[in-house]
């Protein structure tokens, strides 16, 4: 591991998960499957979906078994290697997503936990590159940390940084990139749901 070589926290949380890649592959395959399948139920069919920070591709698989023809990004080289098996699947910072896609060609972007490990002012950019590579009406889903306090995080697989986004704060930025929220939902994430 680079740690020391490096102080990015972005990158030091996503190297993080090349330490039990399986393991979190395996922890988060049954979880929460109701947001995709929700995601699914407001795009259009045949729709083009952009999964940010795909992770090990479990969505991915899910956008395509419902007909969606699916692009992802993810930073993790090992998350990469296993979602290249199956998807169109680019090794991308999403902090530059917008440099390796072309404008207002998605229909639907998710964001589930993949922008956690970001600064607020690193999450405000990628809520603008997002509004820019849907097209109109486009649909965006993204998730990230609303309790506790940002900062380091000591986990069983390694040290992350989270941002943590407590009421509605998530809600300035997306305003401030041009979208309308059609719903947040509150718990230890909070979920939002918006339109371009």
């Amino acid at each position: 591991m680079t740690e020391h070589h490096n102080s990015d926290p972005v990158l030091i949380s996503v190297n993080a998960y090349s330490n039990d890649p399986i393991g979190y592959r395996d922890k988060y395959q049954h979880h929460r499957l109701e947001l995709p399948a929700r995601f699914n139920e407001l795009l259009p069919p045949a729709a083009d979906v952009l999964d940010i920070g795909c992770g090990p591709g479990r969505d991915l698989d899910y956008f395509a078994s419902c007909g969606h023809r699916v692009t992802g990004v993810e930073l993790n080289p090992d998350f990469v290697a296993m979602c290249q098996q199956n998807h169109s699947v680019m090794q991308v910072d999403v902090r530059h997503v917008r440099r390796h896609l072309l404008p207002e060609s998605f229909d639907g972007i998710w964001a589930q936990a993949s922008l956690v490990h970001l600064s607020a002012e690193e999450v405000a950019g990628v809520l603008i590159d997002c509004f820019g590579l849907l097209r109109n009406e486009g649909l965006l889903y993204l998730s990230v940390p609303s309790h506790g306090e940002s900062g380091w995080k000591d986990e069983p697989d390694g040290r992350r940084w989270y941002t943590v986004w407590p009421d509605d704060t998530i809600a300035f930025p997306l305003e401030a990139a041009g979208f309308a929220i059609l719903d947040i939902s509150h718990g230890p994430y909070i979920e939002v749901w918006a339109r371009k």
